[in-house]
């Protein structure tokens, strides 16, 4: 249950995706807690990259089976999940009877995913330090960073021409198109986003692409791996059971691969044969989550989308960019200069509170100025 605590609380903090999540993990267990060495950590997370499934929840099982066997695999996993399923299930519940493009929640919405991209750059830096030091692995980084963002350009991962067609979804399905999602999410969630799209909004899906949308969106701004959209997909299928059995079955993996192939995963770490393999793998992660980090930022702040800038598409900027670079800039001063365990949440209620602000009085002047 100790292990259990620890990364319920380590859950609690988890804002900003993966780059965030795995930095915090870095900062609490090789500086604070000292449960594992650097180098030990970038080869485990090299193989948690490499592995189907989001590799920071990974990176917790790793870690509670390191600390407390098996069990303490599944107890971290666990904790580290178990906030943001709670919240997700919550707003999976509210979401019918709350509407994310009223002005002031629209807002909040737009400002608390800048909060996370500001989160990400801090901690994509801070990882760049901590995994990438020395020219040959600063040098992966850069190009493994380089090749994501022009793959991205071909657009592999939008979500577009979706069809929607409701039909009612059973529990066992949902359970095992989460299942298929996890397996094939190796580098992270992005990569699950087009199939699940495909089979939820699709021809036989059962919700629109609005709000699987809105079901993404809404898992970048919790606390929790991004898969957690997952259990907002599940709910529309079927309720809190469905959102159960869709989150069960895409956490699956990564709970199977870590705790039960342990052994083997400590001796792919330990051997010194695959000891350079492992260092640069882990630098290549760094620079595929830098990559995400830039997109991120053209795309929340500035509402610029690579890909279709590529297809050259160019989109007008948004009224409110002004306030989104504004808000940007002070809040990576903050998180640069500012630690402790509630900066972050405290980071993003403020950015939400100005946000929801920004969107009513913007409603308030479009009401005094119809035309």
């Amino acid at each position: 249950m100790a292990v259990f605590a620890v990364f319920l609380a380590v859950g609690t903090r988890a804002f900003g995706g993966p780059a965030a999540q795995i930095s915090a993990l870095s900062t609490e267990f090789i500086h604070e807690r000292q449960w594992i060495s650097v180098e030990r950590f970038r080869r485990a997370l090299a193989v948690c990259q490499i592995l189907p499934g989001p590799e920071a929840h990974e990176m917790c099982c790793y870690l509670g089976v390191l600390r407390s066997g098996r069990i303490g695999g599944v107890m971290a996993g666990l904790g580290f999940m178990l906030p943001g399923l709670v919240l997700m299930l919550i707003a999976s519940i509210a979401y019918d009877s709350v509407n994310l493009r009223e002005p002031a929640i629209a807002g909040a919405m737009m400002a608390m995913q800048v909060a996370a991209t500001a989160l990400i750059v801090r901690a994509t830096v801070r990882l760049a330090h901590t995994l990438a030091a020395g020219r040959l692995l600063a040098c992966t980084l850069i190009i493994a960073m380089c090749v994501t963002l022009a793959w991205s350009m071909l657009g592999t991962t939008r979500v577009d021409h979706i069809e929607h067609s409701a039909r009612a979804v059973s529990v066992p399905e949902l359970f095992g198109h989460g299942l298929v999602a996890g397996l094939v999410s190796f580098g992270g969630a992005y990569t699950s986003i087009p199939y699940v799209a495909g089979i939820a909004c699709g021809p036989n899906g059962w919700m629109s692409e609005a709000a699987f949308l809105d079901g993404v969106a809404l898992a970048g701004v919790l606390p929790a791996p991004l898969v957690i959209f997952g259990t907002f997909v599940g709910y529309q299928g079927h309720g809190v059971w469905g959102a159960l059995a869709f989150t069960a079955g895409i956490f699956l993996p990564a709970f199977t691969f870590i705790v039960a192939g342990f052994r083997v995963l400590e001796r792919v770490i330990a051997s010194s044969r695959v000891r350079l393999l492992l260092d640069l793998a882990g630098a290549t992660a760094v620079g595929v989550i830098a990559a995400t980090a830039i997109g991120l930022v053209l795309r929340s702040v500035f509402a610029f989308d690579v890909a279709s800038f590529a297809r050259g598409t160019i989109a007008p900027l948004p009224s409110d960019t002004a306030l989104r670079a504004i808000l940007f800039i002070v809040l990576m001063t903050y998180f640069f200069r500012i630690k402790g365990r509630f900066a972050v949440p405290l980071a993003m209620l403020s950015a939400a509170m100005i946000g929801a602000g920004f969107g009513a009085c913007s409603l308030l002047a479009a009401d005094m100025n119809p035309q």
